[in-house]
């Protein structure tokens, strides 16, 4: 069959020279660099189609790997609803990780190996159990989720990254003994979890190649968002297409998963592992205006670990990207709100942010406006949040002062170092069904320094209950010297603005809890909505993959994106997570067709904030006339 002829007069398939190329080209090792919005999918699920029914090979021997279970579906969705009637045999779609674990089974049926249970399968929050009670072993205290979180991620980024766990950058100085611990107790219970698949598999693959040829002999492995996958990955990779053909699609400027153990540099160095790799590049944008193309291009240069090109497109210029300079996040909601009802046409919307927490604050805005909404990521963390709990514990405190049970919650988190012989004497019969405070006076009344404590801490407590709860907030952070404890708490005080937001406005803690309901149950309910005119709320990450008509990023804020830390390492002269940061927001505006906004609070939680050096390095380039450099509503 005329292929091309067909893909062109039968699916209305138009393909430009690159991509032609791409699908046609023939070699043990290819690099197709894509740019966003260049059709790079397209490409991959027609190559798959090209290899078949032009003769070069059977369905059978195309295994077609990639990063996300999303992803993957999505390519075999595509494949089936054009190729369906004349290819009915199955084509492998997989991620990397299902593929490992089918041939661990294949190798357990063998007997070539006895298959340990996995741990995240059965029971869902089990490893978290498990390192929770490690924690608690070895440091005698109870893991926050944030630091628990942390722990996790650590465990899955050393393995994916190949690396010892001392070497691992935490401020857990227990992390190796913690990890130690873990590994242990999963030994000892035949267990594995989500990353050891791959190192199982990985493990095995090495010591005999002819196990892997036995389960299944692909001549063809392609792989899709090649940037995205950890070392280990490319490890398994690399013994797959050990002399058969490797079809790598990749972006070096979308690397946005360093935090999971990806590297760019993998990519960038792929000449130097394999010279004779032939790169080829689709660079022509059909998704954006000229206007967002170009300031996307001119912004992505500054980086140093990509492969060069240059990103172009047929599409009419357009708008420019507009800078929005608010006062403080309060206003920052109500302008993406304004953005979001001005338009009297059908648009898809989608307002994208670093932290998923920044959606918390709009949802209720949403609701409020009855305006619909879609949220992917995952907000269940933040209604379990020990800060939630503890901000609750001070306004219940106030109205029960004499709740000995409330105040074991807090009583270390309001800046006077109460004894743990105290808080047993409070317990006691003699100090129960009292007034705690008072009961507190009657202990410490020869020391000086902790009658003034608790001074403070009576009068702030009277406030908290006199006062409304936006104000309140005001009261514990900086009466009650919470605010000390949070920063100690890396992402609490993100917690605590964020919750603050909820009560503005509300006179009770009861309409309070009234508002963070309405908006848990609305998040939930969100998950289900499939309505075109529903505004998408994303993060940064999230948003990979999509396109919108319209896109809004806020808190673009120094310090929070780019990072303090990513900042002070690029300062350093260390650019690696400088520059992922960069991929992150090139990723963002490069998801929208004709419009993008930039919003900046100039507050936050009342000090003085900087707009993100990313805005400036977006719209400097060019600055031509007629582009809004800045509204100040």
């Amino acid at each position: 069959m005329d292929f091309f002829r067909f893909l062109k007069d039968d699916l209305n398939i138009c393909l430009n020279k690159q991509q032609t190329e791409a699908i046609k080209v023939s070699g043990k090792r290819v690099l197709l660099e894509a740019c966003p919005g260049s059709g790079k999918t397209t490409t991959l699920v027609t190559k798959n189609a090209y290899l078949i029914l032009c003769g070069k090979t059977e369905p059978s021997d195309i295994l077609t790997l990639t990063f996300s279970r999303a992803s993957a579906r999505d390519m075999e969705k595509r494949f089936y609803s054009l190729f369906r009637n004349l290819i009915p045999r199955p084509v492998h779609f997989s991620t990397i990780h299902s593929f490992c674990y089918g041939f661990l089974n294949y190798c357990r049926k063998k007997q070539i190996l006895v298959m340990p249970e996995l741990l995240e399968g059965k029971q869902e929050g089990r490893k978290l159990k498990i390192l929770k009670n490690i924690y608690l072993s070895i440091k005698n205290e109870y893991v926050s989720e944030d630091a628990l979180e942390e722990i996790s991620n650590g465990i899955s980024f050393v393995k994916n990254k190949l690396i010892s766990p001392a070497s691992y950058e935490t401020e857990y100085i227990d992390f190796p003994l913690i990890f130690e611990k873990y590994e242990q107790y999963k030994k000892t219970n035949n267990m594995i979890d989500f990353d050891d698949i791959l190192s199982l598999a990985y493990s095995v693959m090495k010591s005999d190649k002819s196990i892997y040829s036995g389960y299944a002999s692909h001549s063809f492995v392609h792989v899709d968002e090649a940037q995205d996958i950890s070392l280990i990955q490319h490890k398994i990779i690399e013994l797959l297409s050990q002399n058969r053909n490797l079809f790598m699609v990749a972006d070096t400027d979308q690397s946005i998963y360093g935090f999971r153990g990806a590297d760019p540099e993998y990519i960038v160095n792929i000449k130097k592992l394999y010279p004779d790799t032939k790169i080829i590049k689709l660079e022509t944008n059909y998704r954006s205006t000229g206007c967002i193309v170009e300031l996307s291009n001119n912004f992505i240069m500054q980086n140093v670990y990509r492969h060069p090109k240059r990103m172009d497109t047929f599409n009419e210029k357009g708008k420019y990207p507009i800078y929005i300079a608010v006062k403080d996040s309060r206003a920052q909601v109500c302008k993406a709100i304004e953005l979001l009802t001005q338009d009297s046409e059908k648009k898809t919307t989608a307002v994208l942010f670093r932290n998923n927490l920044s959606g918390i604050p709009l949802v209720y805005k949403l609701i409020k406006n009855g305006i619909p909404f879609y949220i992917r990521d995952n907000f269940s963390g933040f209604f379990k949040h020990v800060v939630v709990a503890d901000v609750f514990n001070f306004f219940h405190f106030s109205e029960n002062p004499d709740d000995i049970e409330c105040f074991k919650k807090i009583y270390y988190k309001m800046g006077a170092p109460f004894s743990k012989t105290c808080i047993s004497y409070l317990e006691s019969d003699v100090g129960r069904d009292s007034n705690i405070i008072y009961a507190l006076f009657d202990i410490y009344w020869r020391n000086r320094d902790m009658r003034e404590h608790l001074f403070r801490i009576k009068k702030a407590i009277k406030k908290i209950r006199r006062s409304k709860p936006f104000r309140a907030f005001d009261i514990i952070i900086n009466e009650l010297c919470y605010g000390e404890y949070l920063k100690r708490n890396a992402g609490f005080s993100t917690v605590f603005s964020t919750l603050k937001q909820l009560a503005d406005g509300t006179k009770t803690v009861s309409e309070l809890k009234k508002n963070l309901k309405s908006v848990k149950h609305e998040i939930e309910h969100s998950y289900k909505t499939d309505n075109d005119a529903a505004v998408w709320l994303l993060t940064l990450h999230g948003s990979k993959g999509l396109e919108f008509d319209k896109v809004i990023l806020i808190d673009l804020i120094d310090g929070l994106f780019p990072s303090e830390k990513s900042l002070d390492n690029a300062a350093a002269g260390k650019r690696e997570q400088y520059e992922e940061e960069a991929r992150l927001f090139y990723v963002g505006v490069t998801r929208a067709r004709n419009e993008v906004f930039l919003i900046a609070p100039e507050k936050l939680d009342g000090k003085a904030v900087n707009p993100s050096r990313f805005i400036k390095r977006f719209l400097d380039p060019v600055f031509l006339p007629g582009a809004s450099k800045l509204i100040r509503p």
